[in-house]
């Protein structure tokens, strides 16, 4: 055999083992987790930003919706104890993932149901109040599902699971947003009866929570290390005592311990800022899409059509180049062409302002959008993943992904303010400007070397 035709088999057998890693059971039920993390962010960005846009709210009043989404920007708050405390019935049927998960599912499904009953323009408290508790269980939902992806997938199927987890959360984006203006255009449904249809889809996360074994939580060397470590301390110190010497012991762990490894991690305040800013252009140019597009004066069904629809196929193709982006440049050139595309992208919006009501154009702008921000998401994820110490998966990993979602739902907020003092082309403009400093900062977390192999996994870097 030749030595061409050697590598021609070797490629073969490599190209067939990434693309059986996506038919794992497992893996494809991270799919449906995904569309269930996705339902909350639809039912705030998607329904419920179409339909305050239709009703003549201002753009700040929409924009400022966005900060209804506080709590997924603090949910590592809480997320020590989604991970230690053990839930009463449902801990001892399901286990400790399991039961938090279906808990906030069950919350989620109430909570959106309860929000079309609300009235935005008569009590616009009522519905922020509401969008509130949407997010605080999504949030909830979301730390367990990170968690999950992260312990239940073996290594070689995380980049496989980040990929299939944006596909199934972008679903549930696209099925609330063209989804929510299908049905309201042609069957002129009340908005009521949208949400309650709306809120049954997350028997689909209900469904692969049970279909999924309750992940195997292994204590790691380094983990006991620390709690030997920490036992030993209180005990010479005689600081606490049997229950209360438990609970410093678990406080420790839970909240101090994950905080602290990342912490002294090399260039850790950098890893910060690049997840505060990677999507922060990005962001702000989504946020008042819809009432964007309605005030160009294009009807529903064609921002349906020829904008949401298109975006959606160029979203799915962008999480697909992107995964396998990442697989051929590697990491950090995946990011830094991402970052760029995003960049540009933004200045899209800008030009469609000039050409002004072109269906198509308004299909080119979408498009490259939603393929832009398919491949940044992907790419993203599995940086933050990596950057996951294992020991401390959920913690870490919802303060990192916290940071993007304060960008999302805090630093977006006040695209509304800033569209009704410099105008939609300007507006877009500086979200575009607004992307330089997470471009900027791939290069400084270049310097510091977190791409090699061994520092790639937290677990295994100096600190």
């Amino acid at each position: 055999m030749s030595h061409t035709e050697s590598q021609a088999e070797t490629q073969e057998k490599s190209s067939g083992k990434a693309v059986k890693v996506y038919l794992k059971p497992t893996v494809i039920a991270i799919l449906f987790l995904g569309f269930s993390s996705g339902v909350p962010y639809g039912v705030l960005t998607g329904a419920l930003s179409y339909w305050v846009s239709k009703i003549d709210l201002s753009p700040s009043e929409i924009s400022l919706l966005l900060a209804a989404g506080f709590p997924y920007t603090i949910k590592f708050l809480w997320s020590p104890i989604i991970d230690q405390v053990k839930l009463p019935i449902l801990h001892r049927l399901l286990g400790q993932r399991r039961s938090w998960l279906i808990l906030s599912q069950v919350l989620l499904a109430g909570s959106i149901m309860w929000l079309g009953f609300t009235s935005p323009l008569e009590n616009y408290s009522q519905t922020y109040m509401v969008a509130f508790l949407i997010a605080l269980f999504g949030a909830t939902q979301d730390i367990v599902i990170d968690g999950f992806r992260i312990e239940v997938l073996e290594d070689d199927e995380q980049a496989a699971g980040a990929a299939l987890y944006i596909y199934g959360y972008r679903i549930a984006g696209i099925v609330f947003s063209i989804g929510v203006i299908y049905i309201y255009n042609l069957f002129e449904i009340d908005w009521s009866l949208l949400f309650i249809i709306g809120s049954s889809t997350m028997i689909v996360g209900v469904l692969a929570a049970l279909f999924i074994s309750e992940p195997k939580h292994k204590e790691t060397e380094e983990k006991l290390k620390i709690q030997k470590t920490i036992e030993k301390i209180l005990k010479e110190k005689q600081i606490a005592e049997g229950k209360f010497k438990e609970y410093i012991g678990w406080i420790y762990m839970s909240v101090i311990a994950p905080f602290q490894e990342f912490l002294t991690r090399r260039g850790w305040f950098v890893f910060l800022l690049f997840a505060l800013f990677y999507k922060l252009g990005d962001s702000m140019a989504l946020s008042l899409q819809t009432r964007y597009f309605l005030s160009l004066g294009f009807d529903d069904l064609v921002i349906a059509n020829s904008g949401k629809l298109v975006g959606f196929w160029a979203l799915l193709a962008g999480l697909a180049v992107g995964g396998w982006l990442m697989n051929k440049v590697g990491l950090w050139k995946a990011l830094l062409i991402c970052a760029v595309l995003q960049l540009v992208s933004n200045l899209s919006f800008s030009a469609l302002y000039i050409i002004g009501t072109n269906p198509y154009f308004l299909a080119f702008t979408m498009g490259f959008e939603n393929f832009s921000t398919g491949m940044g998401a992907t790419v993203l994820v599995a940086y933050l993943s990596l950057l996951c110490n294992r020991s401390f998966t959920v913690t870490q990993f919802a303060l990192l992904s916290a940071i993007t979602q304060f960008t999302v739902k805090i630093l977006s907020a006040p695209s509304g303010y800033i569209v009704e003092a410099t105008g939609w082309f300007w507006f877009f403009i500086i979200t575009a400007v607004l992307a330089v400093p997470g471009v900027l900062l791939l290069f400084w977390i270049k310097s510091l070397e977190t791409f090699d192999k061994k520092q790639s996994d937290p677990a295994n870097s100096e600190t």
